[in-house]
C-alpha cells in the first residue's frame, strides 16, 4: 500500500515538474520578412524547433501574406498581422511582379527595384512602431529573431528598451537566409573579412580571385558602404521614434547590435572562412528526409523509367514567366522536348499552346520531397539558397541560372564544389541549355560529388533548425557579448595596427641611426689614430 502511494506521489511530482517546465518557455517574436516565400519557410522550420523545446513563437507578418495564419501547417504559431500604408495588392505587386519582371534585367535595374522595396520596408516599420496596440502586445517578449532582409526587428527592440530607459535588455538574434553576406555586415558584427579571398555579396566570385576580380571585389565592398550611407538617412523618422540620433545612424552598422548571427549555410558547400563565435552556421533550415509524393505526382515520376526526372523552377516570384517573358517559356519547352527525362516544371500559368508530353507543369512544387526521390536526376533552378541547401542535403546535381541577389554567389559555390554548371541569364539559348543539361546528367562526376556533399551534410549531430533553436535559447539566457570580440571599439588605425607598425618602424629607424652614428664616430677616431699628424697639421696651417 505504501509503495503504491509512493509510486503515485512520484508520478504526480514528475507530472507537476513537466507542467512547470512548460511555463518557463520563452515568448519569442519572429520577423521573417513579411512572411513571404523562402524567408518564411526557413523561419518557420526554426520556429518548429523552438516549439518542440517548449517556447512560444509569434510571427510578425504582413496582411499581404496573412494566408500564413490560416494555413493548418502553422496552426501552432501565433501571428501578429500588420497593415500597410498602401493597399496590400501593391505590396504583392512589388514582390510578385517587380522581382519577376526584373529577374532577367541588369544588376543596376535590380538595385533600383530593391530601393523601392526598402521604401516600403521603412514605411511599414514606422507604422508598426506607432501601433500602440501591437507594441503593447509584445512588451513582455523574451527575445526577437529577425531576418536580415528586413531590419524592423532591431527597431522594435530599440523601442521596447527605450520604454524602460534601457533598464531591460531584449536579446536579439539575426538570421540570414542568404548564401553570402554583404562584407560590411561581417565587419560590423565583429567577424573577420579579408577581401583577398572572401567574395562580396552578389559578385558571383569564388574564393580564388584574379587581380581584376580582387580589385572589383574591393570596389563592390565600397559600393555597399556608399549605398548604406545613402539609404541610412531614410531611416531618420524611425530613429526619432525610438529616441535615437538619426545623424549617427548607419543601416549596416546596426547589425552589430545582434547578440548572435545565424547563417543559413554549411561548411560542406561554403567557402572556408574564419568566423567569430557569435556567427553560427545553421545550414539546411528547410532540409529534411523526403516525404511521399501525391499519387498523381508519384505516377508521373515512376513513368520516367531509368531516365528519371528533372526538377525545373525559377523561384516563387518568377512562376508568372509565361506572361512576363513568353519567349523564355518557348525556349525551355523546346529544350525539354529533346530530353529523354521527364520534367516537373513550376509554372503558375500555362501557355496557350501545349507543353511537351514529357513535361508536367505545377504552380507549386514539393521541392524537398522531389529532391529526395530516388528517380530525381537533376535540379535546374534560379539559385535560391534554400534550394541549394536542399539539393546538397539530398545529393542532387544542379544547373543554375542565377537571376539576382545572392544567386550568383550560390552559382559560384555550385561550380567550385563540382556539383553542377552555371548558365548566364543574358545569353541563354536552347542549344546551350540542352548541352549543359546533357553534360551534368551524362557526366557521373557531378552526381558523385553531390553524393559526397550529401554525406558530409548529413554527418551532423544536430539539424540546422535544432542548432538555430539552441543558439536562440542561448542568446535569451546569456546574451552574446562574451562571444563578440571588441573589433568595433577599435578605429581604423588600431584595427590595422598602423600605430604599432609605425612605432616599431620608428624604433628600427632610431636604432639604425644610432648604429650609423656610432660607426661614424668610431671611424672618425680610427682615422685620427691612423693619421695622427693630420689634426696637428691642420692646426698649424
Amino acid at each position: 500500500m505504501a509503495s503504491t502511494r509512493c509510486v503515485a506521489l512520484t508520478s504526480f511530482i514528475f507530472i507537476l515538474l513537466g507542467c512547470c517546465s512548460c511555463t518557463f518557455g520563452f515568448n519569442i517574436l519572429m520577423s521573417s520578412y513579411y512572411g513571404m516565400g523562402s524567408h518564411f519557410f526557413a523561419g518557420s522550420k526554426v520556429a518548429e524547433s523552438l516549439l518542440k523545446k517548449g517556447h512560444n513563437v509569434t510571427f510578425l507578418i504582413s496582411e499581404a501574406f496573412s494566408h500564413r495564419a490560416e494555413d493548418p501547417a502553422y496552426s501552432n504559431f501565433s501571428f501578429q498581422i500588420f497593415k500597410h500604408s498602401v493597399p496590400k495588392e501593391e505590396i504583392v505587386d512589388v514582390f510578385s511582379n517587380l522581382i519577376g519582371q526584373h529577374a532577367f534585367e541588369s544588376s543596376q535595374v535590380q538595385l533600383k527595384t530593391g530601393l523601392k522595396i526598402v521604401e516600403h520596408n521603412i514605411n511599414d516599420c514606422l507604422s508598426i512602431l506607432r501601433d500602440k496596440a501591437f507594441m503593447g502586445n509584445i512588451e513582455g517578449i523574451d527575445g526577437i529573431v529577425v531576418d536580415t532582409a528586413w531590419n524592423c526587428g532591431y527597431f522594435i527592440r530599440d523601442f521596447l528598451e527605450m520604454k524602460t530607459n534601457k533598464s531591460r535588455k531584449v536579446p536579439l538574434v539575426a538570421m540570414t537566409p542568404a548564401a553570402n553576406l554583404i562584407g560590411s555586415i561581417l565587419e560590423d558584427i565583429s567577424s573577420t573579412l579579408n577581401r583577398a579571398y572572401q567574395p562580396e555579396f552578389g559578385t558571383g566570385y569564388t574564393n580564388r580571385m584574379t587581380f581584376l576580380q580582387r580589385t572589383m571585389n574591393v570596389l563592390e565592398h565600397w559600393k555597399w558602404r556608399f549605398v548604406s550611407k545613402t539609404v541610412s538617412s531614410w531611416f531618420c523618422e524611425i530613429q526619432k521614434e525610438t529616441g535615437q540620433n538619426c545623424h549617427d545612424f548607419d543601416v549596416l552598422e546596426m547589425y552589430a547590435k545582434a547578440d548572435i548571427f545565424l547563417f543559413n549555410t554549411h561548411f560542406a558547400v561554403d567557402f572556408p572562412r574564419a568566423l567569430t563565435p557569435n556567427v553560427v552556421l545553421v545550414g539546411g533550415l528547410t532540409c529534411r528526409p523526403a516525404s511521399p509524393l501525391t499519387q498523381e505526382l508519384e505516377d508521373f515520376v515512376q513513368s520516367s523509367g531509368d531516365h528519371g526526372v528533372i526538377i525545373f523552377t525559377l523561384g516563387t516570384y518568377s512562376t508568372s514567366i509565361t506572361t512576363i517573358r513568353p519567349e523564355l517559356v518557348t525556349m525551355f519547352a523546346e529544350v525539354f522536348r529533346r530530353l529523354p527525362q521527364k520534367v516537373i516544371w513550376q509554372l503558375k500559368k500555362l501557355p496557350d499552346w501545349e507543353l511537351p508530353s514529357n513535361v508536367k507543369a505545377m504552380p507549386w512544387l514539393p521541392q524537398n520531397d522531389l529532391l529526395g526521390h530516388p528517380k530525381t536526376r537533376m535540379l535546374m533552378y534560379q539559385g535560391g539558397n534554400n534550394g541549394f541547401q536542399e539539393a546538397s542535403y539530398h545529393g542532387v546535381p544542379i544547373v543554375v541560372i542565377p537571376l539576382h541577389s545572392d544567386q550568383p554567389d550560390v552559382a559560384a559555390r555550385i561550380e567550385v564544389r563540382g556539383m553542377g554548371k552555371r548558365l548566364d541569364k543574358m545569353s541563354l539559348s536552347a542549344d546551350v541549355i540542352y548541352e549543359t543539361i546533357e553534360e551534368v546528367i551524362g557526366n557521373p562526376s557531378y552526381t558523385k560529388t553531390a553524393k559526397e556533399v550529401s554525406a558530409i551534410y548529413r554527418n551532423e549531430p544536430m539539424s540546422g533548425p535544432d542548432k538555430a533553436a539552441f543558439w536562440i535559447e542561448h542568446a535569451i539566457k546569456f546574451g552574446g557579448a562574451n562571444m563578440r570580440p571588441p573589433v568595433n571599439e577599435l578605429n581604423f588605425v588600431q584595427y590595422n595596427l598602423l600605430d604599432v607598425y609605425t612605432f616599431l618602424i620608428g624604433i628600427v629607424i632610431a636604432f639604425v641611426l644610432v648604429i650609423l652614428y656610432v660607426l661614424w664616430f668610431c671611424l672618425t677616431i680610427c682615422i685620427n689614430l691612423v693619421i695622427p699628424g693630420k689634426s696637428t697639421k691642420s692646426k698649424a696651417d
